[in-house]
């Protein structure tokens, strides 16, 4: 029995502020049935669920969600297990290269035979999308994606041109999708990948008795506090910035901090080298954490490599640990310690996922419920991001139907998951299973793929404002900074060329010893049914409420509806293209672009 105790109140979907619920089973069954929670979901919310926890889905997919719960779903991705590595399978096209040119083959790492191969970055590229197109784990990739804009490297860099150093650190993000945030802090510092990227390769201790006086490098010191901890100003738990007494937000940290900090990464380089400041690296240096150097030789003298002394930055304070035999693992190790417990990191890594999976503007009240997942998920945990990211999914800011139409609600897709949502929304399919995409001509014409932002800051950045009413409003819109002239005419002209003009959906390379795709055989979209939806008379309508549900997740407008199904009505061409253009103009839709 349930009692209600309100003046005027709509209850449902989450509503039932000032009503007290009992029921005669105390279970907090009779809570439930007001709330989101536990309910099965219809086929527009399967869709959109999918649209924010995986790269979208196919038809089948949103029934086969709307059949279960999404609490039962995320449970059973997050017990998945990883199919296999990026590195991996790198390795193996590497090596049918090598066979290719009569090479002999070697089936161990590393592999000096197999070094004589020139490779590229689009072998990563290859991957990435293999394992997209072929890997159950949606969940784990989608928060993979969100992780990489985050924790950034790029093949704009010293690694260019070396796949290995892309794929193991997307391995990385992969494994720690769903681990525990000071764990991942750990294998992004150590990894080879970032230390090129932000300049801590062979990263000197202090030395003013040198002519040129060397000093440690403090780019790395700088970006893991302002990019990948506690951000620039410090917070409350719903992510408002706290203000001194004067209304100024109070730093997080200053120069002293940075050139503390700065010490700590300092002594290491390659997995491989024989000494400090050894330059050798090779295809294989990116795969394995970077290695500590105590000294090294200046001269005739051995002198320190790694910053002796105690370093104290914010409130951490790291104690004078021996330079030898292990003093750098120490320090690093107190240093992320002391990160990973600073009061910013729940509120600033929720805001930025809750940005990457859900909305660009979460009230604070949706930021302090996931941060205080993060501070203890429930058993004591902090840190715990599998349970950060459940938290984010199923909030009733993400989930209840009436925030979709809060002020500021929503996102613009990204550009590059528009792509991976026409794939799995129509079904791409390879007979032989072999997808062989280096995702280049997305690239060029929308500025995006994994992996490949321009700077640390990520292709765009959080608290981006377009101007206009987004910024006259005090909302941000990150996805806005990529918008321009070339982007959006690109995203018009690749879709229309996907869509219209039957061009490769894939960029492909065709010289593998790969019978699967030597053959010819290219991945196809699936038309079949909304083609034989084109194909009745009078069915328009029906294909237009289709793709609705498919690709809006039923939040096509009436006016847009009505535009659709009297534009496709008049196209007077055969079913097939008819099927197509739908998809055309659903996607170039402003109710599409803006995910609500």
């Amino acid at each position: 029995m349930i009692f209600l105790f309100a003046q005027e109140t709509q209850i449902g979907q989450g509503n039932f502020d000032g009503v007290v619920v009992n029921s005669s089973s105390n279970d907090g069954t009779g809570e439930r049935t007001l709330m989101a929670t536990g309910y099965l979901p219809n086929l527009s919310s399967a869709s959109r669920f999918l649209s924010q926890a995986s790269f979208g889905g196919s038809y089948q997919d949103i029934v086969d969600l709307s059949q279960q719960s999404f609490e039962q779903w995320i449970d059973d991705q997050m017990a998945m297990p990883r199919p296999w590595s990026l590195q991996d399978y790198v390795y193996d096209l590497h090596q049918a290269r090598t066979d290719s040119i009569n090479l002999t083959r070697h089936d161990t790492l590393p592999d000096l035979t197999i070094r004589e191969v020139r490779l590229d970055d689009w072998y990563f590229d290859i991957a990435w999308f293999q394992y997209a197109m072929t890997s159950d784990d949606a969940l784990r990739q989608r928060v993979a994606l969100a992780l990489s804009e985050i924790f950034v490297i790029s093949r704009e860099s010293d690694f260019d041109n070396n796949p290995y150093a892309l794929t193991d650190y997307y391995d990385m993000l992969l494994d720690h999708a769903f681990a525990n945030y000071r764990t991942l802090l750990d294998s992004i510092t150590y990894h080879p990948a970032m230390a090129s990227y932000l300049t801590f390769i062979n990263n000197p201790a202090t030395d003013t008795l040198t002519t040129k006086k060397i000093f440690p490098d403090q780019n790395y010191a700088r970006e893991i506090m302002q990019l990948f901890s506690i951000g620039l100003f410090e917070l409350n738990l719903d992510g408002t910035e706290k203000k001194n007494a004067q209304g100024v937000p109070i730093p997080t940290y200053d120069q002293y901090d940075i050139e503390q900090l700065s010490g700590v990464f300092t002594g290491f380089s390659w997995p491989e080298s024989e000494y400090f400041g050894d330059r050798s690296e090779s295809y294989w240096s990116y795969t394995e954490p970077i290695k500590y150097h105590p000294f090294k030789v200046q001269g005739r003298t051995v002198v320190y490599a790694h910053e002796p002394g105690p370093k104290n930055f914010l409130n951490v304070s790291i104690p004078d640990h021996p330079v030898y035999p292990d003093g750098g693992y120490r320090d690093i190790n107190a240093a992320l310690d002391g990160l990973a417990a600073h009061p910013n990191v729940g509120p600033f890594l929720a805001y930025r996922l809750i940005q990457r999976l859900i909305k660009s503007n979460p009230s604070p009240d949706y930021v302090a419920r996931v941060a205080t997942v993060f501070n203890d998920n429930g058993n004591g945990v902090r840190g715990d991001l599998g349970a950060v990211v459940r938290a984010i999914l199923l909030d009733k800011e993400a989930r209840d139907c009436q925030n979709i139409a809060m002020p500021g609600s929503g996102m613009l897709r990204e550009p590059f998951l528009r792509y991976m949502h026409l794939l799995k929304a129509l079904d791409l399919t390879a007979e032989g299973g072999v997808y062989r995409n280096t995702m280049s001509r997305i690239y060029d014409e929308v500025e995006q793929r994994p992996l490949h932002a321009q700077t640390v800051f990520n292709f765009f950045e959080p608290g981006f404002q377009p101007n206009g009413p987004v910024m006259e409003n005090g909302y941000y819109a990150p996805e806005f900074q990529i918008v321009n002239a070339q982007t959006q005419v690109g995203y018009l002209n690749l879709f229309n060329d996907y869509l219209n003009d039957n061009r490769d959906v894939v960029d492909y390379k065709s010289y593998f010893d790969d019978e699967a795709f030597k053959s010819g055989e290219r991945p196809d979209l699936d038309f079949t049914y909304l083609t034989s939806l084109a194909d009745d008379e009078g069915e328009i309508p029906f294909l237009v409420d289709h793709l609705n549900v498919l690709l809006v997740h039923g939040n096509l407008n009436p006016t847009s509806v009505q535009i659709l199904v009297n534009a496709l009505e008049n196209y007077d061409e055969d079913p097939d293209d008819v099927a197509k253009m739908a998809v055309f103009l659903v996607m170039a839709s402003p109710d599409y672009l803006i995910n609500r």
